[in-house]
């Protein structure tokens, strides 16, 4: 399989993203959640979204092995085991705040250690910070959390489904007390430059300006943004480290880790996440 060098030096040349360790082997003592040596992988990506997001036959087997890989212990993904295995850099996890955006089944056992948990889901048809259940309703892009209020904000493949994700990770950085750590994943195709599926009018009519994408087994979340290396590089002036599981074999298994400085954010790249400016009602030129 072509190593994609061509990309990975370019990121060296623009500039420090903290730490970043492209070998770590995750499954190495046993699955990162609960010890479990054997795995099954499964065919997820179907053909709907390999050609709709344009994949090559070795993208499209990477992220089968990264959403198919699934530990036979307790059912976590290759993509949720790498954000288990960065929970290690939490060894004192039982004195933080957390905040769980868009809970993550299997992740929720790990985080329930925490001295304060909450955990989200996304229902627009009910009331924003109402509760459902065990689980907070939030918008991304309005959390109603005060801010400062977490040591830890954690999310997996949430941030390519928001309109304006600039927004929403704004909204993360404000609830983060100073100090605190952003941890997620979000899928992505170093190759390429981000580019907007979705946008929202003043009218809330959603519009189209590329045929539609989903994510989901059942075509369920409709995608928005298509994230490239440029999304990372947008980021790295609050990046502390990005994780990959054996690089080289598979770049698209990752974790990303970002911290809020007491003195705020840096300066990072231009920004990709410039979401289409569009009238009320507007349509695709």
């Amino acid at each position: 399989m072509k190593r994609p060098l061509g990309w990975i030096k370019a990121w060296w040349r623009a500039g420090p993203l903290g730490r970043t360790d492209l070998r770590v082997g995750i499954d190495e003592e046993g699955c990162p959640g609960c010890g479990e040596r054997s795995f099954e992988q499964r065919q997820i990506i179907r053909d709907h979204l390999a050609e709709s997001w344009e994949l090559s036959p070795a993208e499209r087997q990477w992220f089968d092995q990264r959403e198919g890989n699934f530990c036979r212990g307790c059912g976590m993904s290759r993509r949720v085991r790498m954000l288990a295995w960065t929970l290690r850099f939490f060894p004192r996890l039982k004195e933080l705040s957390i905040l769980h955006l868009n809970e993550v089944n299997q992740l929720s056992p790990l985080l329930g250690a925490a001295r304060a948990l909450v955990e989200t889901t996304h229902q627009p048809g009910q009331p924003w910070g109402a509760e459902i259940g065990r689980l907070s309703n939030q918008n991304l892009e309005a959390l109603t959390f005060d801010a400062e209020t977490f040591d830890l904000v954690v999310h997996s493949e949430t941030l390519e489904h928001v309109f304006d994700c600039r927004r929403a990770l704004a909204e993360i950085h404000r609830v983060l007390k100073p100090g605190g750590y952003q941890l997620y994943s979000v899928p992505v195709l170093h190759r390429r430059k981000t580019r907007q599926r979705l946008a929202k009018a003043a009218s809330g009519k959603v519009i189209h300006l590329l045929p539609p994408s989903y994510h989901g087994l059942d075509r369920e979340f409709p995608v928005a943004w298509e994230l490239g290396g440029d999304f990372i590089q947008s980021r790295r002036g609050l990046i502390q480290g990005v994780y990959y599981d054996r690089f080289w074999r598979n770049p698209t298994v990752f974790s990303i880790l970002e911290r809020k400085t007491p003195a705020g954010p840096a300066p990072g790249a231009p920004n990709p996440l410039r979401s289409e400016s569009r009238p009320s009602g507007g349509s695709r030129p």
